[in-house]
């Protein structure tokens, strides 16, 4: 066992941990946490996320997010630890997409909505406050390619197109496919790395992930999903908060829940200033996206978080409590 791997075992056993573990376990409890410095927070969530099968932290800014990620990232497993951005270039400005973080957000997504769910989840309010697609929804809509199954490729196509996907010479991010005779490489938007999968006649002869960059295999799979744009392939109808999404025993960390709500406010109105101005000469993705205006209210958010047990850095004031229902336990 390394260095990190006792430490955090010594957290595990100290009597404060196992007290705020058990706490946790309560439901709605109501926790506040004092006293902890540098690195000790990331090793006390660590410590205690055992308790329960999935925790998110709401950091107050992506830079915080970045910090804690990389600090826990370094403590846990790195597959129990994950990232959930904005979809943005930058936070809370809308003028462009990101690719590779509408990837993280549809990969957290679709982990949350798989049965073994669990870990630690990061994130920060401008990236709450974006609704994603329900889990029911995005389990009717994944296709499933499994190895020595018939595939229809014209059918695939098809279906590729409906889902978003656009046709290139080489798939580089995800939303892109490419065919090369009995060769199908595709990127889901659902998964970290592309797809290959090789055919023999309309027979599934193998499926791997490889490397955009190098071409290279990275890993042979017996089954995939081709997962669809979540920003943009679904109506608002179809869309919930992210805390809706969460398993019921989920534990939330955050530092200051008043400053979430506000933060959302703030998204809110910056949203409806662009959603104003947006123009035709503006991507088709962003118009798509800000046409149902698929964004969580903050007045909506206390009714997410009141069924989960929350974990506070500060102690938040009387008129916090009171839309809690209970009072915050030191």
């Amino acid at each position: 066992m390394s260095n990190t791997g006792h430490l955090l075992e010594r957290y595990r056993e100290h009597p404060a941990v196992v007290q705020l573990s058990k706490a946790i376990q309560q439901p709605h409890a109501r926790v506040h946490l004092a006293g902890l410095m540098g690195a000790q927070f990331a090793f006390v969530l660590a410590a205690a996320s055992g308790s329960a099968p999935t925790g998110l932290y709401i950091a107050e800014s992506k830079e915080e997010a970045a910090y804690l990620l990389n600090d826990l990232q370094g403590i846990l497993p790195t597959d129990t630890v994950h990232f959930f951005p904005d979809s943005f270039k930058r936070p809370a400005v809308f003028d462009v997409l990101n690719p590779t973080q509408t990837l993280q957000r549809s990969e957290v997504v679709s982990r949350l909505g798989a049965a073994s769910a669990g870990g630690v989840i990061i994130t920060y309010p401008e990236a709450l406050f974006e609704k994603v697609v329900s889990p029911e929804v995005l389990a009717q809509s994944r296709i499933e390619v499994a190895r020595e199954e018939k595939l229809d490729v014209d059918f695939v196509i098809q279906v590729l197109v409906e889902y978003g996907f656009e046709r290139t010479d080489f798939v580089y991010e995800p939303g892109q496919f490419s065919i090369r005779g009995g060769i199908l490489d595709l990127f889901s938007f659902g998964n970290e790395l592309p797809y290959r999968i090789e055919l023999f006649d309309d027979e599934v002869e193998s499926i791997r992930t490889f490397d955009p960059l190098t071409q290279l295999s990275k890993q042979s799979i017996s089954r995939m999903q081709i997962v669809p744009n979540l920003n943009t392939r679904f109506r608002q109808d179809q869309k919930v908060s992210l805390f809706r999404v969460l398993p019921e025993n989920t534990v939330i960390w955050i530092r200051d829940f008043q400053f979430l709500l506000d933060r959302l406010q703030y998204c809110f109105e910056k949203a409806e200033q662009y959603a104003g101005k947006i123009t035709a000469l503006d991507a088709a993705e962003l118009r798509e996206l800000f046409r149902d205006r698929a964004f969580v209210y903050p007045a909506n958010v206390v009714d997410d978080v009141r069924e989960h047990a929350l974990v506070f850095l500060e102690k938040p004031g009387p008129a916090i409590e009171a839309l809690l229902d209970v009072p915050v336990a030191p």
